[in-house]
């Protein structure tokens, strides 16, 4: 933790962010990587989401909410699991008869795997929340673009102690679905936007080239080749000290457009594009930048979340 943030937490620090997020009443732990929240950082993260309301209102999106799971067939059919097999998680459920229910419940009071007596559902939990989208638009031809403002939970199997690396998080996505120049004009747009939004919240933020984490040997040649053909970027700003992915640009060609049949107007699989945005990270890095005290942070920032108001 650098001087500075330290000063802005207070006086009586603990020696990790999260720690001071908890000392602050701002968090909660559960596990590693998960965390409930306090009244001021949901003030924050619906701050958050007016103001990237705004960023995109003159597009007139489709606005989009989605729950925290996906149904098993959509996820089948994204091909994620060939990409990223150690983020996934399913759900599983209890299926059985008295008989099964006693032997769960054994398994359970002696601390065994109790894994086994449970069963595969139709449901995943969602890792992103574009995943659905892409379905919407499935065996369609699209006679111009479309753009869909979506929000929701998602999940990632990579439980870490680094401030703002979370199991399950709140993502905000603007989705482009089009011809390539639509989808490309699109992610180049957000390079600039992306970044400079998360300037106006006085964050230190810089563009990187950057790409996924795909799994195995077969999938570092995947990310070079990703890294090499600028397919994506992040806005990364100092969480703790450390520096922090608080938004990514994706431009994904023909990806989803093939694997869910969505056509541009000539009869080709469409492109498609998206940026999206942590909240639970880039109010993470507020709090690092600004301190805890959400009333004392810098009026232009507060403007922007807010519009004025004087609760905080």
């Amino acid at each position: 933790m650098t001087d500075e943030m330290a000063k802005g937490l207070g006086e009586r620090i603990p020696a990790s962010l999260p720690n001071a997020l908890r000392y602050h009443g701002l968090l909660v732990n559960t596990a590693t990587g998960l965390y409930g929240w306090g009244a001021e950082l949901e003030t924050v993260y619906s701050g958050l989401a007016n103001a990237l309301s705004a960023e995109v209102a003159h597009k007139e999106p489709t606005e989009l909410h989605f729950p925290p799971i996906l149904p098993r067939a959509v996820f089948e059919k994204s091909e994620y699991v060939a990409s990223f097999p150690q983020l996934f998680g399913a759900v599983h459920a209890f299926q059985g008869d008295e008989f099964a229910h006693e032997d769960l419940e054994k398994a359970v009071a002696k601390g065994e795997d109790w894994g086994g007596h449970t069963q595969l559902t139709d449901f995943v939990l969602a890792p992103a929340v574009c995943y659905s989208v892409y379905p919407l638009f499935g065996g369609s031809v699209l006679e111009g673009s479309r753009t869909v403002d979506a929000s929701g939970f998602c999940f990632r199997h990579e439980p870490s102690t680094e401030p703002g690396r979370l199991v399950s998080f709140r993502l905000r996505e603007f989705v482009r679905v089009g011809s390539p120049a639509e989808a490309s004009t699109w992610f180049d747009d957000w390079h600039a936007r992306a970044s400079a939004f998360v300037r106006r919240l006085g964050l230190e933020a810089k563009v990187e080239a950057a790409s996924d984490p795909f799994f195995g040997t077969t999938g570092q040649i995947m990310a070079d080749n990703q890294r090499e053909e600028g397919m994506k970027a992040e806005v990364v700003a100092p969480i703790g000290g450390h520096p922090v992915a608080v938004a990514s640009i994706n431009y994904h060609h023909d990806h989803f457009g093939r694997i869910f049949d969505i056509r541009s107007a000539d009869g080709e699989p469409a492109h498609s594009a998206c940026v999206g945005f942590g909240l639970e990270r880039i109010a993470l890095a507020l709090v690092a930048a600004h301190g805890p005290r959400l009333a004392e942070w810098p009026d232009d920032v507060r403007e922007l979340l807010w519009s004025g108001r004087t609760k905080w």
